[in-house]
């Protein structure tokens, strides 16, 4: 029970962490894409020499979960950069609520796909998280002379992230419980970034080639810190689970603790200040989370 709570912690922390950084970034002038870029290829190199192996093995094309890989690889670049985004603009409690309420898509997606049980409590989670979402994207202190752009970001970027981040979720689901045998979810995992950093790295080339950035030191150093988090914040989630802990128990402790901590780093580290509609939208979220997760034991 306390290394699964350890890894529990584990996984907390290193999700956490990745929220800080990427509001580092705007502090220090780091380049989303770039670091982004060089955050899976170190997620990669941490997981190869993890299991102290090659992770891409003969064959590997063959194996079910490719295709699926495959998908996530290219969604999961351009979610982190959306979450980059909207940490940068709104806030890293705005963000952190965004990514975790989407687990109201991956209910809903477990419902529809393997027939899990509704009840009263699920639909009052899955609704109070609808609330949540919108409570917790009225973001204060909007400026009038910049009504326009802002408004596109919160209507378009944290509307994708929700989503994205509950497309990912729901994959995973299914790869963990269709696709994967007991030892390849590391595997996976390794190739999903790179898959990602691979997509990445063609446009970054792209981009270089064309003048449009210049590759700089602390954008490479950037996506290493954020690197390393990224790939344990997973990994230790994929050690919890495979120590017989039900998702239906994990991920709601595990995104309330992260919602909870966000919350409180970045208003101590960086003074974040939220309205009283921000702080609203919270409480629900985590209520929400808490629905969903006794409406199991129902």
């Amino acid at each position: 029970m306390l290394i699964s709570l350890l890894y529990l912690l584990g996984s907390i922390l290193s999700s956490t962490i990745i929220a800080l950084i990427f509001k580092l970034y705007q502090r220090y002038e780091v380049d989303n894409f770039q670091a982004i870029v060089f955050n899976y290829l170190t997620c990669v190199v941490v997981g190869s020499l993890l299991i102290w192996d090659f992770p891409v093995q003969a064959g590997f094309a063959q194996e079910a979960w490719f295709p699926v890989a495959l998908i996530l690889g290219a969604v999961f670049i351009s979610t982190f950069y959306s979450i980059a985004v909207t940490t940068q603009k709104f806030g890293i409690t705005v963000a952190i609520v965004l990514q975790k309420m989407s687990i109201i898509i991956s209910v809903i997606f477990a419902i529809w796909v393997y027939k899990e049980s509704v009840n009263a409590l699920k639909i009052a989670g899955i609704l109070s998280a609808l609330v949540a979402v919108v409570l917790t994207n009225i973001s204060p202190g909007i400026k009038e002379t910049n009504t326009q752009n802002r408004s596109l970001l919160v209507f378009l970027i944290p509307v994708y992230l929700f989503f994205a981040c509950g497309m990912i979720e729901s994959l995973l689901l299914y790869t963990q419980r269709d696709l994967l045998d007991g030892s390849g979810g590391v595997r996976f995992a390794i190739f999903l970034f790179g898959t990602a950093g691979v997509v990445g790295l063609i446009f970054l080339i792209i981009s270089v080639i064309r003048g449009k950035t210049k590759i700089q030191s602390k954008h490479v150093i950037g996506g290493i810190a954020l690197g390393i988090p990224n790939f344990f914040s997973i990994y230790f989630l994929l050690l919890v689970l495979g120590r017989g802990f039900g998702g239906s128990v994990v991920f709601p402790i595990n995104n309330i603790s992260i919602i909870v901590l966000a919350a409180i780093l970045a208003g101590v580290i960086f003074k974040e200040k939220l309205s009283h509609i921000n702080l609203i939208g919270i409480l629900v979220a985590v209520l929400s989370i808490a629905l969903i997760s006794l409406s199991n034991y129902q």
